[in-house]
């Protein structure tokens, strides 16, 4: 077979019947653009996962913030927790300090030679509820035997003789 023009036309136009065919136009613009498809398929692949790891960050990012609001509540908690330590350890330390007191000026002496104490201190019990201060500190204190004014009487008496 020789292959002349009329073969070649003929061949030309099969080829261009059967390119119409099956949707020629495409398959020419598939074959010029493939490459660019190709980039548009990969950003748009790149966009999906890029979007999945904002997701992700954004999600992260909220969790990180309940936590350090958290960690800030414990912080706080904290501090006051010392604060409150402090000051019942100061409280603690007064009240040691006024039991030693307590303790050092306590009168081991008998009644009879209380009044006869030297040198003379107002830390005397004794003294004091004569007196009536001892229930100006310890108003719950009184003796049912003292009456509405607590020791008065007895230190009327007393001045009395």
């Amino acid at each position: 077979m020789t292959w002349d023009m009329n073969n070649a036309a003929t061949l030309l136009s099969t080829a261009g019947g059967l390119l119409t065919a099956l949707g020629g136009w495409e398959l020419v613009k598939w074959l010029l653009n493939r490459k660019t498809e190709q980039r548009k398929r990969d950003a748009e692949a790149d966009n999906l996962e890029l979007e999945t790891l904002r997701r992700q960050y954004d999600w992260l990012q909220e969790k990180y913030e309940a936590l350090n609001k958290k960690v800030d509540a414990m912080y706080q908690s904290m501090h006051e927790l010392e604060h409150a330590n402090i000051e019942l350890a100061r409280q603690k330390s007064e009240l040691e300090l006024a039991l030693k007191e307590a303790q050092h000026n306590v009168c081991l002496v008998p009644d009879d030679r209380c009044f006869k104490r030297e040198p003379k201190r107002d830390l005397c019990r004794l003294r004091k509820l004569l007196r009536g201060e001892y229930e100006k500190d310890h108003p719950d204190v009184i003796w049912p035997d003292d009456g509405p004014g607590g020791g008065e009487e007895k230190r009327k008496e007393e001045q009395q003789q």
